[in-house]
């Protein structure tokens, strides 16, 4: 199948140099399709705004208490809650205080099992459609939409067991309009629509 592909000429490569596949062509299935944010989690909100934001650049564009932890969504000086769905380069930090014993760690770090990293994020014009496009590549979606349980959020078994608080109804209100698909190694991969209704909608 790869040689059919020219974005994913066949091997093997010569060790040292680039291989540079031409641009794919336009596809309108997919042209509104963008890498959004990643996620990682984090122990100490004032050293990672520290990290992030005074040593590297970025600002916050929002601070949002979802009960048992806390998002900080993070992005270049001209994001702005209103231009998530279009922005590009954004990073959302969750602090989750009842990880405070739990070693996190990259996944760089092999023989150190951790739950650091959390998912890559895409936003779509319209998950929906989105999901009936991941079903047709074969792959798997973890969370549908209009689903807001909290074992599908990516949460310690004690805060999905309600031993840290009640996860608020705000983010289970922005939750049920995104979904989780599956990538081939595992990883998550969130679709959020460009808009996300607010309650009042």
């Amino acid at each position: 199948m790869s040689h059919l592909n020219p974005n994913f000429p066949p091997g093997p490569y010569a060790a040292g140099e680039h291989i540079l596949p031409p641009p794919r062509p336009v596809s309108p299935a997919t042209a509104n399709y963008r890498l959004n944010h990643l996620m990682l989690r984090i122990k100490n909100p004032e050293a990672s705004l520290r990290f992030y934001n005074d040593c590297l650049g970025l600002h916050t564009v929002f601070i949002f208490n979802a009960g048992p932890w806390t998002i900080y969504y993070l992005g270049p000086r001209d994001a702005s809650i209103a231009t998530l769905g279009t922005s590009k380069g954004l990073l959302e930090l969750y602090h989750i205080p009842a990880d405070k014993n739990l070693e996190y760690t990259s996944g760089n770090e092999y023989g150190k099992g951790g739950v650091g990293f959390g998912h890559v994020g895409f936003t779509v014009p319209n998950v929906e459609d989105a999901l009936v496009r991941v079903k047709k590549f074969g792959f798997e979606v973890i969370k549908p939409l209009e689903e807001d349980k909290e074992e599908g959020m990516g949460l310690p078994e004690r805060v999905i067991k309600g031993r840290e608080g009640s996860v608020s109804e705000g983010y289970k209100h922005v939750f049920r309009q995104l979904a989780f698909v599956r990538d081939p190694d595992g990883y998550w991969v969130e679709l959020v629509p460009e808009v996300v209704k607010s309650p009042e909608a």
